[in-house]
């Protein structure tokens, strides 16, 4: 699974986004987010450099979380 800190997701408007926005990367991806502490954890087939290309492309700012 990957991490993200994603400091520009502010609402459910944001959530919509990134997981529309990752479903067309990836149809079966898993996405939880947590809106209070800006992070996002995604479970997909695509690399990490893919996702986080693509929540760029969507508008965000995502930080990679240590593993």
């Amino acid at each position: 699974m990957l991490e993200f800190h994603v400091p520009d997701m502010t609402c459910g408007g944001c959530v919509a986004a990134i997981t529309k926005a990752l479903q067309a990367i990836d149809p079966n991806v898993a996405v939880e987010t947590d809106l209070a502490r800006h992070q996002l954890r995604v479970q997909t087939t695509a690399s990490s450099e893919t996702v986080r290309a693509t929540l760029v492309d969507a508008g965000f700012s995502p930080e990679q979380a240590a593993s």
